[in-house]
């Protein structure tokens, strides 16, 4: 039985919209039931952090919990991307396209994620915006749905059983690559002709990697740690986590002084020292954005999800800022992007350039294309090139399925791209391309 409570707001209708993937209606799957809608873009870390809150809910009596996929960027529109994105993060509740942005506008939706309640009956029950508050919205569920308090379905952290998708990060240390792979949880190790060698598994959604001095270093997003697995000697294959509590890492990258860390979730650059372990701030001040200045007290970040050192400075890729950040002497520089709304696909120098949610970046140390720097151009399916010294971009590589992940040895580069479970290995010298399929 509900409980009587006077609403006055009438939610929008779905008209004939189809879940993603299936020739369902709608309207079909949230008659006579509440419906929570949850407002999201793929690209969006807090929406991802959402996504793990809804996840207990998915299974519960008299409630629909419905994503709504208002894509920012233009790649985000298209219909294949949406069910892809689906089955990447292993959503199990229904989804809907909202490419054109209609429901967003019907609902006066203003900020990702947003959490919106319908009753069965069509109003407006309640709403809020940004990420922790879903046990909020719920509660109201369930006074509305005379149970009082809804019990949360148990769900294992790090879930990948119903996942599918590529490899996110490529790391080589010379003999080997080093592939993470989200979806299974695990990194692969290869040889650079493709032969797999072993597996490190039990992890919660690996993203970054970077080996220093015979150590592997995993930026485990799910469970918010570094782990760091021994390579050699007595103690290879070991794994310590060496740091917890971190706000979705992402990226990876390691110099003399310790272990950098691109911190998606909080929009800042970390770093584990390696003479006491003390993780300490290097850069951002904890708002999302695009700006520069001092790197502790002025300097803003937009989900940044990978780095690499050239030289003494630290260059960081801003995938919702669709920008190229360098940190050097304390400061922040922008080399290429604007703001959190300008992207494009766009070769040139400095302020002509545009880029689409990059989200992998490597450094040109040695052989073919030194002292370049290497990006993941992921939402346009494009490798560019950026030159420190005019600031020119150049594509390089074109036609490829989002990739995410970049490393160099010598001349040649290995690619992996979140759509595919192919390595793609390009020789700069020759500019030939093939793809490689661990076996």
């Amino acid at each position: 039985m509900h409980q009587k409570r006077k609403l006055t707001v009438h939610a929008p209708s779905f008209g004939d919209r189809k879940i993603i993937g299936s020739d369902t209606l709608v309207r079909e799957v949230v008659q006579g039931r509440f419906v929570l809608l949850h407002f999201f873009t793929g690209g969006c870390i807090n929406c991802l952090h959402l996504l793990k809150e809804l996840e207990p809910y998915d299974a519960t009596e008299g409630l629909v919990v419905m994503g709504v996929h208002t894509g920012k960027f233009d790649a985000e529109r298209e219909e294949r991307w949406v069910e892809a994105l689906t089955h990447r993060l292993g959503i199990d509740h229904p989804v809907i396209n909202d490419a054109d942005g209609r429901l967003w506008d019907a609902y006066g939706v203003r900020a990702w994620p947003t959490l919106v309640l319908v009753t069965p009956d069509g109003y407006e029950a309640a709403r809020v915006s940004g990420e922790g508050k879903t046990a909020q919205i719920v509660e109201v569920f369930g006074s509305m749905y005379g149970k009082g308090d809804v019990k949360r379905r148990s769900v294992p952290r790090g879930k990948t059983a119903d996942r599918s998708g590529g490899y996110a990060k490529v790391e080589t240390d010379g003999a080997h690559l080093f592939l993470s792979d989200p979806s299974s949880g695990r990194v692969d190790v290869a040889t650079h002709d493709g032969t797999l060698l072993h597996t490190i598994g039990s992890l919660e959604e690996p993203q970054g990697i970077v080996v220093h001095n015979g150590i592997l270093y995993v930026a485990d997003r799910a469970a918010g740690r570094i782990v760091a697995i021994d390579l050699l000697g007595a103690d290879a294959g070991r794994k310590r986590v060496i740091a917890s509590g971190l706000r979705s890492p992402w990226g990876l990258a390691a110099n003399h002084e310790g272990l950098q860390i691109a911190e998606a979730g909080s929009h800042k650059i970390v770093q584990i020292a390696w003479a006491d372990g003390r993780v300490e701030t290097l850069a951002g001040i904890g708002a999302e954005g695009v700006r520069e200045g001092d790197a502790l007290k002025e300097a803003l970040f937009a989900q940044p999800t990978d780095l690499a050192w050239l030289d003494e400075v630290l260059y960081v890729i801003d995938a919702e800022g669709s920008a190229l950040r360098a940190i050097e002497a304390g400061r922040v520089e922008t080399p290429v992007g604007w703001d959190l709304f300008t992207f494009g696909d766009n070769d040139g120098i400095g302020e002509a350039v545009r880029l689409q949610h990059p989200e992998g970046i490597c450094a040109g140390i040695g052989g073919c294309g030194n002292q370049r720097i290497f990006l993941c151009d992921t939402y346009n399916g494009k490798v560019k090139v950026f030159d420190p010294l005019t600031s020119r971009v150049m594509t390089l590589i074109d036609g490829l399925r989002m990739p995410t992940g970049i490393a160099k040895q010598e001349c040649r580069l290995y690619v992996t791209e979140a759509m595919s479970k192919e390595v793609v290995v390009f020789d700069i010298k020759t500019m030939r391309q093939e793809r490689m399929t661990l076996r």
